[in-house]
C-alpha cells in the first residue's frame, strides 16, 4: 500500500512538472526562423528584446527557401524572417500567417576574399585568371544568390565566369568556403563579414547596390504561434529606435 501511494504522489509530480514545463515553454519560448544572413545581428536583437521581456528567443538560421518548405510541412515556429518579398507573401497568400509581411530591414551584397587577392571594388574584376572558383548562395533559396547573379548580370560578366561558379547553400556556407580557402572569392550579406568572428578575416567590398534588386527582409508572425502576444511583443521590437540601430550597425538599411 505504501509503494502504491509513493507511487502515486510520484505520477502526481511528473505530471505537475510536465505540465510546468509545457506552461513555461509556451509562455516565455519564441522560436524564430530567420534567413541565414540575419544571423549574428539576431543574436543581440534577441538578448535585447530578452533582456526587457525575460522571454526566451530560440532561433533557427537557414535559407529563406529552406525555412519556407520547414514552416510548410508544419514547423512550430512563432515568427519567420525572411531575406525578401517573395516567400513571406506566398506564406501569407496561403494562410500560413496571421499578419501581412511587413518590411524591417534592407540588406547590403558583399564579396569578399581569404586569399591574397588584391580586390579593389569593382565586380568586374573577378574575371581575373587568378580567380578560378567564386561562391554564391544558391539563388534558388538565397536571396542574396538571386542579387548576386543580377549584379554579375547587370556588369555582363555573368556568362564568361559562370563555369567557375560553386552554388552553396545559403551565406552561412559561404563563409565556411571563403575561410577554409575552398574558393578565391563569396558573394555575402555585409552582415556576415561585420560580425566579431569574421571582420578581421580577408578582404571585403561593397557591390554597388545599382547593381541589384533591394534585398528586403520581412518579418511576419505565423499562425501556429501557441503565444500571439509575446510574438507581438518580439514582432513590434523589430520595429523600435534600438532594433532599428542594430540593424545599421550591423550593415543594414532600415530607411
Amino acid at each position: 500500500m505504501y509503494k502504491i501511494i509513493i507511487l502515486k504522489i510520484t505520477s502526481l509530480f511528473i505530471i505537475l512538472a510536465m505540465f510546468s514545463c509545457n506552461f513555461t515553454e509556451n509562455d516565455n519560448t519564441l522560436r524564430i526562423a530567420a534567413a541565414s544572413n540575419l544571423r549574428y545581428v539576431l543574436e543581440e536583437i534577441n538578448i535585447e528584446f530578452e533582456n526587457e521581456t525575460a522571454i526566451y528567443v530560440e532561433m533557427s538560421a537557414a535559407s529563406s527557401g529552406k525555412l519556407t518548405a520547414q514552416i510548410q510541412n508544419g514547423a512550430p515556429f512563432d515568427i519567420f524572417l525572411s531575406a525578401n518579398k517573395k516567400y513571406p507573401f506566398f506564406l501569407y497568400e496561403n494562410k500560413f500567417s496571421i499578419n501581412s509581411p511587413k518590411l524591417f530591414c534592407k540588406g547590403l551584397l558583399v564579396y569578399w576574399t581569404n586569399k591574397r587577392i588584391n580586390l579593389k571594388g569593382d565586380i568586374q574584376e573577378i574575371v581575373a585568371n587568378d580567380i578560378k572558383k567564386i561562391a554564391i548562395p544558391n539563388p534558388k533559396n538565397a536571396p542574396f544568390g538571386i542579387a548576386a547573379v543580377q549584379a554579375l548580370k547587370a556588369t555582363s560578366i555573368y556568362g564568361s565566369i559562370k563555369t567557375k561558379i560553386i552554388f552553396a547553400e545559403n551565406v552561412s556556407q559561404i563563409s565556411q568556403y571563403v575561410l577554409n580557402k575552398n574558393v578565391d572569392v563569396g558573394f555575402s550579406s555585409k552582415s556576415i563579414v561585420l560580425s566579431p568572428k569574421l571582420k578581421s578575416k580577408g578582404k571585403w567590398l561593397e557591390v554597388d547596390e545599382s547593381l541589384y534588386q533591394p534585398i528586403e527582409q520581412f518579418a511576419m508572425i505565423l499562425k501556429r504561434t501557441k503565444n500571439k502576444k509575446n510574438a507581438q511583443l518580439y514582432f513590434d521590437f523589430l520595429f523600435s529606435k534600438k532594433a532599428q540601430e542594430i540593424f545599421n550597425k550591423w550593415g543594414y538599411k532600415t530607411k
